[in-house]
């Protein structure tokens, strides 16, 4: 293992969930694209997902002590989609390229999207907050909760975007500059 790639992979990861910290519109955050970076770049598939997973882990659990606007009821559901969207790194993005990752960022905002706005609805056990707002269980239920998303995935397809092309952007230029961050 390449102890100087690992650690600038971390640095970056958790540089870049701290821009969670910064004022910013909706979900115009680095979360979808700090997952496909992990995907694509840790060579251990566990590394890939779970280094993600606990810098998104320690950015919710400051966001709870300094905001109370960290957890919530259903971040199983945000947790297993953010974790789909590793795994999606790791097949999509195996040979990182501007188009591969534009496409890949597309296709991780609308899971995420999809997955998450459904989840609002079935089971209604697990998610009992009502301040995200009650829709009936049905397909009017499920096309309502996807409306009232829209507003938050055009700005969660622009952070997407812009953050994916900084973070492999970024790394790009490093791996040029640096040797010991090219693979083995």
């Amino acid at each position: 293992m390449n102890i100087t790639r690992f650690s600038t992979l971390v640095a970056i990861v958790v540089l870049a969930a701290m821009a969670r910290f910064i004022p910013h519109p909706f979900n115009f955050t680095p979360i979808a694209a700090v997952a496909l970076f992990g995907g694509a770049y840790f060579t251990n598939r566990w590394q890939a997902i779970f280094v993600p997973m606990a810098v998104m882990l320690l950015s919710d659990t400051i966001l709870e002590i300094t905001t109370g606007w960290g957890f919530h009821s259903g971040m199983i559901i945000v947790y297993a989609a953010f974790a789909l969207v590793s795994m999606m790194g790791m097949i999509l993005l195996k040979n990182a390229n501007p188009t591969r990752v534009i496409s890949a960022s597309l296709i991780s905002s609308l899971i995420f999207f999809l997955i998450t706005n459904f989840a609002f609805l079935y089971p209604e056990s697990l998610i009992a907050d009502q301040s995200i707002g009650t829709y009936p269980h049905n397909f009017n239920g499920i096309m309502s909760s996807y409306a009232a998303g829209l507003p938050f995935l055009k700005n969660q397809i622009l952070g997407d975007l812009f953050y994916s092309g900084v973070l492999f952007g970024g790394f790009a230029l490093l791996q040029r500059k640096f040797e010991a961050l090219k693979m083995a």
